[in-house]
């Protein structure tokens, strides 16, 4: 790869040159002598692409266009249209069927099971550029499509296929033409219109497995009213995805089986087990360690002959069907050192099978396991409705109407939740006297009743005499007390019946044999998310012409709504979990009511007939112990839409060079949203309890913004029929928009033609973009989410940012930074001083030092708020919200081949330019930029020389500078909002995080990206037929993000990018090429599709090839990578057409991605790596389909 801080503009002038070559040299492009230059269509169709407002029939855009037909949409074995899309260069994954490109990177689509306000699981969105879904227009006939949720995006799978005609995308800025947010351009949905007869069409898809069917039905109806003054038509699709699951991919059963990778583990180990044991560990010297103990080791002993030995202080077991015990690993749990466990291991095929558990032993010795559960694409059934019909009253106005709906529902899962963590379960254990499980930990006005304690003590009051009612509901026990009338039942008595024997001596035997311990597995059931979206949209207007002149006008209103309805199974009570886990016999005979103190009054009940039987994988359970537990949750989100507008366009006076024309227009748009989650899922209402398996959002009452625009266009001929200027046009607009929320912005566009020869137009120009806050940047309420931090822990002293705590890459104030955290870590731990040199279980320990991250990428689980909420609620010295401003410049050259004859005739190449520049980009602060901001001197001036007089961390424990810290700590400005684990200092990466953490939505930051595009189509005749070829190119200069002001400009040319600010993974590849040869012949036509990436690094490299870091990952990146798909058709008569299509057609594996190149096998690591989802995981898969029409 090219390092990123090599100016990339001799390479872009290069290419274009070599470009221009190529189709001086007649290299292969599509079918294609019309005048559209950029049209992927293998057909000879006339494509008018509307980048303006101002109509005229020989218009040719200014700006960088491509348009793709229906035949192309229809070359795939789904009907995603979101995926043929991302085949071009233009588009970078944003949401689709098989995966989701957000904050936490590309991710599988089918595990995304967290509806909100902001996510939709199973729509599918577009984004240009790779700047974010909600940095791109998406039209329908011109017109705005509907929202799907607060953040504004578009589902594009609610549009129907069988009415689409072709799809126009404007990736040149489009803001004064469509809108103030069309930032990196527009996608626009061109309906057929007009139509006359009848269509029907059906197309079935599935793999070479006979997995993953899919299918797709749909037809379209239409006639001209007499007289020609008018048209009607119906349309309808339904679309068909039956589940297909990872497991049921061969590549991914070679990848789960792969020795040296543990890519696709489960995140916890699913199996029950127990967690926290704290035995003491081997001793490393003689008469040190559990040796020289009376017990010996008893976890070392427990796995006999293990190679190598178990350590003793290992913190979790876990369970095989027989009750004996083995050692196992996730991607948060294990250690190289207890590999030689996993070789006690039993298979459990009820229990395997039901958690989706395949299990594999690693190059290593160390056991994982995966998850065969998830679905590789999106199961959905969906169903599209279009009607829509115009009528000339008169020869001056005419009246039209559209009326669009669309039904989905769609399936998503993932592993069981965990009692892991914030979600875990303790279970009392010991000679201690059992005195019941507590349902509500909550005594109110000094009545103790009000406790309500789920199941009754074993003893009476006096805390001596066993409790007659306790035995009597509890008769199975076998408790000493229930024969001597005193003690009650002892905390063992009470589970020693659902314990594995193995188990009990473990617990028995630890330092405090009467400590609780803490359970470890999954909970019953999957967690899953059943989507059902339900989308209209309607228009009705008048249009018509302006008696005497050429002028047009219309006027309509646009009015939609999409409504979300989300059910999630497999989530459950954590009060009522933990209630029922802690009855006797995890929940056996388990009775309870609320509100027991007031006789039951509106009371609920539930009951546990068998019990949970954890350490037995809930086998044989009763289904009221179930109910007993769960909390199946109901979402719903709706978004509305309403819309007036007015349009007027035409000629206005001849100059010398041909006419002027214009076009003015004025629109109200009102857009709101509400999301009401389930009460038991609601932050506001649930604060007694919380959901295992899902995180909480807070209530969005209907609410909104509203926007006033004009705008106005002209277009004004220069010059003409002079020596190499044919023509010379300048089109000029602007547009004006008020919204309620943030004031007014100023869009305005300088755009320009020059037709230098027939064969020869030059086009560019300048477009200024403000994209003011959504919904969601504005006014969400707090809503929790599970996802990666950007910048990461610049607390690490290992990490890569500057502004760390890394003294080999931030060389001015490291110490400060360190001293800074420190103070964070001792004022969240009661103001008790964490030292560095404590046991190794602290932040800053040597020992703990290689465990501190290098980069962003951990998880965090904050909570997101809006801009405006945070201020009226948080903190009102906030500040506000403005818009990100947009500049996008093109330059380009149409070639359209001087030769009328020969091979070379009907060639056309584009080459366009493109520079954006976005400044103060809206994007939420991130829990690293929110620490940065606290601990760094460059953003807060009071951390500037806390740390004086120290030289090494190590003089960092003294009472001056702890003081100066702490001081420092009070006066910077969102110290306050930022937490630590005092005993890790982990507050939001690895494997503890700090839910405390608020962020809101804010302007920070710049992104700015430059490449070209190049667009190649050619044909000829050859033998009996046609050959034809298209070739559609993206090369990156550069695509620079700050992620937030005083951090340095990164370059991520060349590698997958990054999430900050809002952009998709993926979008800096250094090249992309999608291209297209076949042959016509008669009635037949065959064509090949080819899709390249080249050799990408991954984008944590990006710090170091821009010079910003001593080092580099040892991460491969992504290897170069080619896939082919096979597409043919034949027209049986005037009215059948069949066609197929093969994607991957040599079934081409994808490759490991990411592999460790510099792994040491003698510290238990692997190379790892796994695959990308920018390939083709799938594999060969075939479509068949026919279209009739009459």
């Amino acid at each position: 790869m090219r390092k990123l801080h090599t100016p990339g503009i001799y390479r872009a002038l290069l290419l274009a040159g070599c470009a221009t070559t190529f189709a001086l040299a007649a290299a292969p492009a599509m079918a294609q002598d019309d005048e559209d230059e950029t049209s992927t269509s293998s057909t000879k169709d006339t494509i008018v692409v509307t980048g303006s407002r101002i109509a005229r029939p020989d218009y040719v855009s200014n700006s960088p266009t491509v348009s793709v037909d229906q035949e192309f949409l229809q070359q795939s074995s789904t009907a995603a249209v979101e995926q043929q899309l991302n085949k071009l260069p233009q588009f970078v994954i944003s949401q689709s069927s098989t995966a989701s490109n957000g904050e936490s990177g590309l991710l599988p689509a089918g595990g995304d099971i967290q509806p909100n306000a902001t996510n939709t699981p199973g729509a599918a969105t577009v984004s240009l550029r790779g700047v974010g879904a909600n940095r791109t227009l998406v039209l329908i006939d011109g017109r705005r499509g509907v929202p799907g949720n607060a953040s504004g995006t578009v589902d594009v799978s609610t549009i129907p296929n069988s009415a689409l005609q072709r799809v126009e995308v404007i990736s040149g800025g489009a803001s004064a033409t469509y809108g103030a947010d069309a930032v990196a351009g527009v996608t626009n949905f061109i309906l057929k219109k007009d139509f006359q007869g009848i269509e029907l069409d059906g197309q079935m898809g599935f793999d070479q497995r006979g997995h993953g069917f899919e299918y797709q039905v749909g037809g379209i109806i239409g006639t001209d009213l007499p007289d020609g003054r008018g048209n009607v038509s119906l349309a309808m699709s339904m679309n068909t995805r039956e589940t297909m699951l990872y497991k049921d991919n061969p590549w991914y059963r070679d990848l789960w089986n792969n020795p040296n990778t543990t890519s696709g583990a489960f995140f916890f180990v699913p199996r029950p087990g127990i967690s926290g044991l704290a035995f003491p560990a081997n001793g490393t010297t003689p008469g040190t360690g559990c040796e020289v103990l009376p017990q010996g080791c008893v976890v070392t002993n427990m796995f006999p002959g293990a190679n190598p030995p178990v350590r003793n202080n290992t913190g979790s077991v876990f369970v095989n069907e027989d009750g004996s015990l083995f050692i196992g690993n996730s991607s948060f749990a294990g250690s190289y050192a207890d590999r030689g466990g996993g070789a006690f291991f039993k298979p459990w095929p009820t229990r395997d099978a039901e958690t989706g558990a395949i299990w594999s032993t690693k190059a290593n010795g160390r056991l994982y396991a995966y998850n065969a559960l998830t679905p590789q694409t999106v199961p959905t059934t969906r169903y599209n409705f279009l009607a829509r019909g115009n009528f000339e009253v008169n020869d001056w106005i005419g009246v039209f109407g559209q009326g669009m709906f669309s039904n989905s529902t769609t399936y998503t899962v993932q592993e069981a939740g965990g009692a892991q963590g914030g979600w875990d379960v303790n279970i009392p254990w010991g000679n201690g006297t059992y005195t019941g499980a507590v349902a509500n930990p909550l005594a109110f006005l000094g009545r103790p009743a009000y406790q309500n304690p789920a199941v009754m003590s074993s003893v009476l009051a006096d805390g001596v005499t066993t409790n007659p009612l306790f035995q009597a509901a509890y008769p199975f026990l076998n408790c000493v007390g229930y024969t001597t009338g005193t003690g009650g039942c002892t905390n063992t008595e009470a589970f020693q019946q659902v314990v594995p024997q193995q188990i009990q001596a473990l617990l028995n035997q630890r330092t405090n044999p009467n400590a609780p311990f803490s359970l470890s597995g999954f909970f019953p059931n999957p967690r899953a998310n059943y989507s059902e979206v339900t989308t209209y949209m309607l228009v009705a207007g008048l249009e018509g012409s302006v008696p005497g002149t050429d002028w047009t006008w219309e006027a309509f209103v646009n009015h939609g709504q999409s409504q979300t309805w989300s059910r999630q199974t497999g989530m459950y009570s954590m009060q009522r979990v933990r209630a029922v886990f802690t009855a006797p016999n995890f929940g056996q005979g388990f009775n309870h009511a609320s509100n027991e103190y007031s006789g039951e009054f509106g009371a609920a009940r539930a009951t546990c007939t068998t019990g949970l039987n954890f350490f037995g994988g809930y086998q044989g359970i009763s289904d009221d112990c179930r109910e007993a537990i769960a909390a199946d949750n109901v979402n719903r989100g709706t978004s509305r839409q309403t819309i007036v507008e007015t349009n007027l366009q035409g000629g206005l006076f001849d100059l010398p060079a041909g006419q002027l024309r214009f076009a003015v227009g004025a629109s109200y748009r009102e857009s709101r949203y509400e999301f009401i989650p389930d009460t038991a899922a609601s932050a506001g209402r649930n604060s007694l309890d919380s959901l295992i398996g899902i995180y909480p959002g807070t209530k969005m009452e209907m609410q909104g913004i509203d926007a006033k625009e004009l705008y106005g266009e002209l277009l004004i001929p220069v010059v003409r029929d002079l020596p190499f200027i044919q023509e010379l046009n300048l089109e000029v607009g602007g547009r004006m928009s008020h919204y309620n929320t943030t004031g007014t912005s100023y869009t305005f566009k300088v755009l320009g033609d020059w037709q230098v020869t027939d064969w020869l137009r030059f086009r560019g120009g300048f477009n200024r973009a403000e994209r003011m806050p959504n919904i969601a940047e504005l006014l969400l309420t707090p809503q929790q989410s599970f996802g990666t931090e950007v910048i990461g822990d610049v607390c690490s002293t290992r990490h890569n940012n500057p502004l760390s705590a890394n003294p080999n890459t931030n060389t001015t104030n490291a110490l400060d930074v360190q001293a800074m955290c420190l103070a964070l870590m001792q004022r969240d731990n009661g103001g008790v001083y964490v030292p560095i040199t404590d046991e190794n279980s602290y932040y800053y320990a040597p020992e703990s030092t290689n465990r501190q991250p290098a980069g962003g990428g951990g998880f965090t689980f904050a909570t997101a708020v809006g801009n405006q909420y945070y201020r009226e609620h948080i903190d009102a010295n906030y500040t506000p919200l403005k818009s990100e401003i947009a500049d996008t410049w093109t330059a380009g050259a149409v070639i359209q081949s001087p030769m009328r004859n020969g091979p070379l005739s009907r060639l056309n190449l584009a080459i366009d330019y493109f520079n954006i520049k976005i400044k103060d980009p809206i994007s939420r602060l991130g829990e690293g930029a929110q620490f940065l901001r606290c601990v760094s001197p460059d953003f807060n001036p009071a951390a500037a020389g806390v740390a004086a007089g120290a030289t090494s961390a190590d003089d960092l424990d003294s009472p001056e500078i702890r003081a100066r810290a702490l001081a420092a700590l009070a006066a910077g400005g969102t110290c306050a909002s930022v937490f630590r684990n005092p005993s890790t200092g982990q507050g939001f990466t690895g494997q503890v995080n700090s839910p405390k953490m608020i962020g809101s939505y804010g302007n920070d930051g710049e992104i700015r990206l430059s490449g070209i595009d190049a667009n190649l189509s050619w044909s000829m005749d050859a033998g009996p037929g046609t050959v034809f070829a298209n070739l559609n190119a993206n090369y990156m200069i550069d695509f620079k993000v700050k992620a937030m002001e005083g951090q340095p400009f990164v370059d991520y040319v060349g590698t997958t990018g990054t999430t900050a600010l809002g952009v998709n993974s993926g979008s800096s590849f250094e090249y992309r090429i999608f291209g297209t040869l076949g042959y016509n012949w008669g009635p037949a036509n065959l064509s090949m599709q080819w899709q390249y990436i080249p050799k990408t690094e991954d984008g944590a490299e990006a710090m170091f090839l821009n010079g910003l870091a001593p080092a580099g990952t040892a991460a491969t990146g992504l290897p170069a990578y080619s896939v082919f798909h096979l597409n043919g058709g034949y027209q049986v008569n005037e009215t059948v057409r069949l066609r197929f299509g093969i994607d991957n057609v040599f079934n081409i594996k994808p490759p490991l991605t990411n592999m460790n190149a510099d792994y040491d096998a003698a510290l238990g690591q692997l190379p790892g790596g796994g695959y990308s989802l920018f390939h083709d995981v799938q594999g060969r898969r075939f479509s068949l389909g026919a279209n009739v029409r009459f």
